[in-house]
């Protein structure tokens, strides 16, 4: 089996391969369980009630997306600055595990402190994710940045599968007449993502480190960068064009995703075990295809692939993760190899920055209007001119200041 995986990921460290993959794997219940399915329906009908629900749950998440798009240039700019991205990285999941357990504590007269929780929790998890990240480039070489980014977005989808059926017992049917044990399934995602991290945790290494400077400094530092990278954009026009785009398409990406389980729910009246069976479909179909459009993007060239999940995107579990997968091994190869982290974290920017938006465009409709659909096709013009903009990028360009 290794012999296997050494050969699909060429000249590379299949330890550390695997250990930055199985953190996809870990946060994939986190994403599911306490973004998508299980808990905004929960926050939705109990903690803000039926009427504002989608209004409010669209709020905290903007609110949370918001904050991590602001700091993660920074963090990313410091983290290129220090070397030290593992510590970052820990602190922040660590943080995002305890959120999410303290989850548990929600309740019908709770709003303003689950919101805070929330808020605190998904922004963690946000940053964290942009370090994570940024790794890719690390651990990869420009000849399988494409199939690691899209083995390790498949194994994500297993890991929302396993999440899935293991709590099941929990939320499902429901949580009228069994409210303690539905929440129970808060900590126990805790307890999945923490425990899937730890490869990561142990295995991921910094490349150096610089002599220890003190946080003022280190963050003044981290300033000047994204200051620096900012003032020199003329520079890094390609990048710019890709993260414009990409906020587009991770909008769309990002609302679809966080509302299907609750428009599912509301809007189409299915059970919670058959929006479960739904995922479950879409969690296995996808895993296959975000491995093999990785892998045909190295072969074929980020761009095209990219641009054909981007029309096919309305099919749903085939392509979502690829897409995904595939801009973040296309960003891999055209950003400056001594601002990787701090682009990853402009990255991060564009599409927090993009999830802000959605989300609140969603809530607002659907709150306002009673209609969840009208929310829905909102996000058909986002897929459209994010096309336009990738179209017309050059794929193998970079910019060095």
């Amino acid at each position: 089996m290794m012999g296997l995986l050494q050969k699909y990921f060429k000249n590379t460290d299949v330890k550390q391969v695997l250990s930055w993959s199985f953190y996809d794997f870990a946060n994939s219940s986190y994403a599911l369980i306490i973004v998508s399915f299980v808990f905004p329906i929960y926050y939705r009908q109990v903690v803000a009630g039926e009427k504002m629900g989608d209004f409010y749950y669209g709020l905290v998440i903007s609110i949370s997306i918001l904050l991590g798009a602001l700091a993660s240039p920074l963090i990313g700019a410091m983290a290129d600055e220090d070397k030290r991205k593992r510590k970052k990285f820990v602190w922040l999941v660590s943080i995002s595990v305890v959120g999410t357990a303290a989850l548990f504590f929600s309740g019908s007269h709770t709003l303003l402190l689950t919101s805070i929780i929330f808020v605190i929790t998904n922004l963690t998890y946000e940053i964290a994710q942009t370090i994570y990240d940024s790794y890719l480039t690390h651990i990869s070489t420009r000849e399988t940045f494409g199939r690691i980014s899209g083995f390790a977005w498949g194994l994500g989808y297993i890991g929302g599968v396993a999440a899935l059926i293991l709590f099941k017992p929990f939320y499902g049917p429901g949580f009228e007449g069994r409210e303690l044990l539905y929440k129970l399934s808060f900590p126990l995602t805790a307890l999945f993502f923490l425990l899937f991290s730890l490869p990561a945790f142990y295995y991921l290494k910094d490349q150096a480190t610089n002599v220890s400077s003190p946080i003022w400094k280190t963050t003044k530092l981290g300033f000047s960068r994204v200051f620096n990278t900012i003032t020199n954009i003329k520079k890094h026009k390609n990048i710019a064009w890709f993260l414009l785009a990409f906020y587009l398409f991770n909008d769309a990406i990002v609302t679809l995703f966080t509302f299907l389980p609750i428009f599912a729910k509301i809007t189409l009246k299915m059970s919670m075990g058959r929006i479960a069976i739904i995922l479950l479909v879409v969690q296995l179909l996808a895993f296959p295809f975000s491995a093999f459009f990785g892998w045909l993007s190295d072969k074929k060239g980020a761009k095209p692939i990219l641009l054909f999940t981007i029309i096919a995107a309305f099919i749903g579990a085939m392509v979502m993760g690829g897409s995904q997968a595939i801009a973040r091994s296309w960003l891999a190869k055209i950003v400056p190899e001594d601002k990787r982290t701090e682009f990853f974290g402009f990255n991060g920017f564009a599409s927090k920055l993009a999830a802000t938006t959605g989300p609140i465009i969603f809530g607002a409709m659907s709150s306002f209007t009673g209609n969840q659909r009208y929310g829905m096709l909102a996000m058909l013009p986002f897929f459209f001119f994010s096309f336009l903009i990738f179209i017309n990028i050059k794929e193998e360009e970079q910019f060095n200041l």
